[in-house]
C-alpha cells in the first residue's frame, strides 16, 4: 500500500517541494530516543503526516 508515501509526497508539494527523495520507508519497533525523529513519531502515532527534511547543498 503506497497511500502513505502518496499522502507524505502531497504533504511536501503543497508546501512548495518541487520533489523529493524518500530514503528510508518501513515499521518502526518502538519510539526514537532523539527529536526530531520523536516528535515525528508521535506525530504519525496521532495520524498526521509526519515528515523530516534536512537541509543539504545540492
Amino acid at each position: 500500500d503506497d497511500s502513505a508515501v502518496r499522502k507524505a509526497l502531497d504533504s511536501l508539494a503543497a508546501e512548495g517541494y518541487a520533489e523529493a527523495e524518500l530514503d528510508q520507508i518501513g515499521d518502526m519497533d518502538g519510539a526514537p530516543d532523539d527529536e526530531p525523529h520523536l516528535s515525528a513519531y508521535q506525530g504519525a502515532l496521532e495520524g498526521e503526516v509526519s515528515i523530516i527534511t534536512f537541509d543539504e547543498p545540492i
